[in-house]
């Protein structure tokens, strides 16, 4: 486990010293395209449009500067410096509402972390007896044994009495109940609520100063185009004028935010259960689609060390995904193999909807004889296809999903051909499992079908 861990780092850190090194020689335009996450390119400042906008400002160039420290300009110049200032104020609205949207979601979110902490503090100080376990673990017919929710009445204690070793060695049977029991544990379902949540979390901040900090860097960037190319002196106006009215991007709340949830992670991992010998050694397995892979599915993926140290993955291909949802990918099964691939140890592909025959061909009889194998996935989907075999034959965990992100909501946003759609998307509420909904709470759907993509067109 810890040399896959060590492995996972080592890839992550390689990535982002790559990263910098080539956004080092980009241009400012394509670092800020590159750097920022897919899912919120529709927010961020227009600066190639911007960009654009300037070419020709200056093409017959600026007189002296008028008395409102402009500059004049020949018609067809004019006309560019409106759009300029048109896409100008368009950026700073929408940038407006994300920042004023996400800062409001982060700070009632940090309402239900710290409850997931004091739930671990409760099961930490005040674990049940094994008589009420047993009681539980009788009376849970409504909670198939091995499957981890975060609403399951039953709890559970993670003592594990002495000598106890020296039977996991021999007892494969004592050792699989174990694995079950730990994993229905109410303390271990806290403890994989409250870090992973906390873990998401942090890492969503992270995301966010970054997008604030490049957006504000792409302002003081452009403005000083525009001074360059008209001869006029309007940027530090416009920065100050920035500053009062987009304070938010110096990120002082979210930074603030990220402090305490610092705080909590530690504090979460100081109460992680005692496991039984063995658990961090085995597969875990797990299936998805993974189309416009996004980091809800970095997030969760990432969630399955905690169950093992081997990942297994599935990945349906593109006939089959289409079966399932009754739309064509975005991303062919090539892309979303490559995607998914740094995040696993081994990948398989699924050509049916029916995940199960596949899955039982990947998993070895050892591996279910002696209780080293298990599946994970994200909390979204509780009644996933295939369930049925699995939980008969190993333990099923849940983990939490990122909120506010799906593929659902990036396909409406970026591919819907209705463009008022993709505005009303962009600024929707969203479920639980992130699809954009209306004031209804209906989901919103494109408006027409998707075409027939070209990886898919030799086989529809």
């Amino acid at each position: 486990r810890q040399k896959a861990k060590a492995r996972t780092h080592h890839a992550h850190i390689k990535h982002i010293f790559q990263s910098n090194h080539i956004k080092s020689k980009m241009k400012f335009g394509k670092t800020l395209r590159d750097s920022i996450i897919q899912e919120w390119r529709f927010y961020s400042v227009d600066y190639k449009d911007m960009k654009k906008a300037l070419k020709d400002t200056s093409s017959d160039g600026a007189s002296d500067s008028g008395s409102d420290g402009y500059g004049a300009y020949a018609d067809g110049d004019e006309a560019n410096t409106e759009e300029f200032f048109e896409l100008f104020e368009a950026s700073k609205d929408k940038l407006h509402r994300f920042y004023a949207d996400k800062e409001a979601w982060a700070i009632d979110y940090m309402n239900t972390l710290e409850d997931r902490v004091n739930a671990l503090r409760e099961t930490s100080e005040n674990p049940p007896s094994p008589e009420t376990e047993n009681e539980s673990e009788s009376d849970g017919e409504e909670n198939p044994a091995g499957v981890s929710s975060p609403t399951s009445s039953a709890t559970h204690t993670l003592t594990i009495p002495r000598g106890h070793k020296r039977r996991v060695s021999t007892n494969c049977a004592w050792l699989k109940d174990e694995y079950r029991r730990v994993g229905k544990s109410k303390h271990f379902q806290n403890y994989i609520y409250a870090v992973k949540s906390l873990c998401t979390f942090d890492r969503e901040l992270d995301l966010l100063l970054e997008f604030l900090s490049l957006n504000k860097t792409a302002f003081g960037k452009i403005l000083k185009k525009y001074d360059k190319r008209t001869g006029s002196m309007i940027r530090e106006e416009k920065l100050a004028e920035l500053h009062e009215t987009h304070s938010f991007l110096d990120g002082e709340v979210l930074s603030e935010l990220k402090d305490r949830v610092t705080h909590l992670i530690d504090e979460a991992h100081a109460l992680k259960p005692n496991l039984p010998e063995g658990w961090e050694e085995r597969k875990v397995y797990t299936i998805g689609c993974f189309d416009l892979f996004h980091r809800g599915h970095q997030n969760v993926l990432m969630s399955l060390r905690e169950f093992g140290y081997f990942i297994v993955a599935g990945i349906h291909d593109d006939e089959s995904y289409f079966q399932l949802k009754n739309k064509y990918t975005v991303d062919n099964l090539e892309t979303r193999m490559k995607n998914v691939k740094p995040f696993v140890d081994q990948l398989f592909v699924i050509p049916s909807t029916d995940p199960t025959p596949y899955l039982q061909a990947m998993t070895s009889e050892q591996d279910i004889e002696t209780g080293s194998c298990c599946y994970a996935r994200g909390d979204d989907m509780l009644q996933f296809p295939g369930r049925d075999w699995v939980e008969s034959v190993m333990p099923v965990h849940f983990v939490p999903r990122t909120e506010n992100c799906s593929s659902t909501l990036l396909r409406t946003i970026y591919h819907a051909e209705d463009k008022e759609l993709r505005k009303k998307a962009a600024f929707a509420k969203t479920r639980y499992d992130g699809k954009p909904i209306d004031e209804d709470g209906n989901v919103l759907k494109l408006s027409h079908a998707a075409s027939c993509p070209a990886h898919m067109q030799a086989t529809a």
